[in-house]
């Protein structure tokens, strides 16, 4: 008797120890079977969304790209996306062998005329439970990933503000210097032209008499340049006049008649006079007598 209760015993004690073992075990086997969406762009619940060029990319714990067509086809046709009213919306799933785990499904909304994403709307990506891996697990449930689009209207009078801001600091920021480096410039000018003899006698130490004789001779050496750069320009002009006028102006050393040029035209003067005929200015009459003759006989 006591011989049957140790063996029950050590059997029960064996069954203890081995079925912890055999459920975590299972326990693992299922984590390992399941597909699960370890990441999403957007994520659930994401507001502000791009409209264009609107797509979803999912990064899976299992490896994606090697899935066969029909494994394919199937997931096409679990995936879904709507709209607030539930309209559906067309997407296509993309496989990349460069990112094996990820799945990229995208819109045909961007480059279609008669769909579009509204803006500030909610929209929802639903994927059955169905959707398969490469190696033939799927979702222990659907998954659903919902996001906002972005309000376009608010964002462009935001960007119209920040550009209008932005514009106005450059007029500014530029009118602000422009007016600086006039207000140096006449500053300098000012300095160059009206010397103070008193501020200059202060500052370095000279007395005003030797300031103003300086000053006297600064200008004066000014002038000077100023008059023989004047002269300059002047003699300068008068060379170029000179050098046009020579260039245009032909003279002949003594005359010549046209045959010494070669040419042959001749011309004729034939002068011709009737006898009979009456001197319309007799010689020796003045106009006064020539009058007095027409007046007699009228």
């Amino acid at each position: 008797m006591k011989r049957v209760s140790a063996l029950v015993i050590a059997m029960l004690l064996a069954l203890t120890m081995i079925a912890p073992a055999s459920m975590a075990a299972k326990d693992t086997k299922s984590d390992g079977s399941v597909l699960k969406i370890e990441t999403s762009t957007p994520e659930d619940g994401a507001k502000g969304v791009s409209v264009e060029n609107l797509s979803v990319k999912l990064t899976m714990n299992k490896e994606m790209c090697s899935i066969t067509k029909a494994q394919k086809k199937h997931n096409q046709s679990v995936i879904k996306l709507t709209d607030p009213k539930g309209k559906k919306i067309k997407v296509t799933a993309y496989y990349s062998p460069d990112y094996p785990n990820q799945v990229m499904i995208v819109s045909a909304v961007s480059n279609s005329k008669t769909q579009r994403f509204d803006s500030a709307t909610e929209y929802t990506l639903t994927i059955g439970k169905s959707f398969t891996s490469a190696d033939g697990s799927t979702f222990a449930d659907k998954q659903v990933i919902s996001f906002t689009t972005l309000n376009q209207t608010r964002s462009m009078a935001i960007y119209m503000v920040l550009m209008v801001l932005m514009m106005g600091g450059m007029i500014f920021f530029t009118t602000r210097s422009a007016k600086k480096n006039l207000e140096k410039e006449k500053e300098k000018k000012n300095e160059v032209s009206h010397v103070n003899p008193y501020k200059e006698a202060k500052r370095t130490g000279k007395t005003v008499e030797e300031i103003v004789e300086e000053d006297r001779k600064r200008k004066a050496k000014a002038a000077e340049a100023a008059e023989r750069r004047r002269a300059e320009i002047e003699a300068l002009e008068a060379e170029i006049r000179a050098e046009e006028a020579k260039q245009y102006n032909k003279r002949v050393s003594a005359r010549r008649p046209i045959s010494a040029a070669g040419s042959e035209y001749k011309v004729k003067v034939v002068t011709t006079q009737a006898k009979n005929s009456q001197s319309t200015n007799p010689k020796g009459q003045s106009g006064k007598q020539k009058n007095k003759k027409g007046g007699k006989k009228k």
